[in-house]
């Protein structure tokens, strides 16, 4: 789930049945019909300015983008890599960063195309959940199957991979992950 910039909206992946709903957070209540996307989506993103919502695909390894001012898909969905999972947009909204948790690896969606810039980045194991700090400059992987978190340092000129940190190993999943 994500709630646009302004706390107006919050957008909830069905993995169940394919679709995208928008809540009202104001009102608590359901906005139109739900959205298609593409099969079995789990992870969802907005971009900073609140206009789209980045949207994995997890059954078909996809990204679907949503136009939040209409609730509509635009364009055809992006191919990443296998099994998208989360995703995460950079602050100054230029790049969607997925993971691939069937492939080991993170896509980079550039958001003025919806196209991939850059081959995969390779990550750990069952990569599954994306952070990105908040100076842009960081994201920050958790690898579920070995305990580990990927830190990839982002190019601020492209917004790509310019430097692999490695990984931190820890225990837990999670929340609850300890990391040394």
């Amino acid at each position: 789930m994500a709630i646009t910039p302004n706390g107006t909206r919050a957008y909830v992946t069905n993995i169940g049945d394919n679709t995208v709903s928008v809540i009202d957070t104001a009102t608590n209540t359901v906005i139109g019909a739900p959205i298609p996307v593409g099969g079995a989506p789990i992870g969802v993103a907005i971009t900073p300015n609140g206009t789209r919502a980045y949207v994995t695909n997890n059954g078909d390894n996809t990204v679907s983008v949503i136009d939040t001012a209409t609730n509509t898909v635009i364009g055809a969905p992006i191919p990443v890599g296998a099994t998208p999972q989360g995703v995460a947009i950079t602050p100054n909204g230029t790049r969607a960063y997925v993971t691939n948790a069937g492939d080991n690896t993170v896509s980079v969606i550039d958001t003025a195309t919806d196209t991939i810039v850059d081959a995969t980045i390779a990550v750990g194991n069952f990569p599954n959940a994306v952070a990105i700090t908040p100076d842009g400059t960081r994201a920050y992987v958790t690898n579920r199957f070995n305990d580990t978190v990927s830190v990839i340092a982002i190019d601020q000129c492209l917004g790509s991979l310019c430097i692999d940190f490695g990984s931190l190993t820890g225990s837990g999943s999670g929340a609850g992950s300890t990391f040394s």
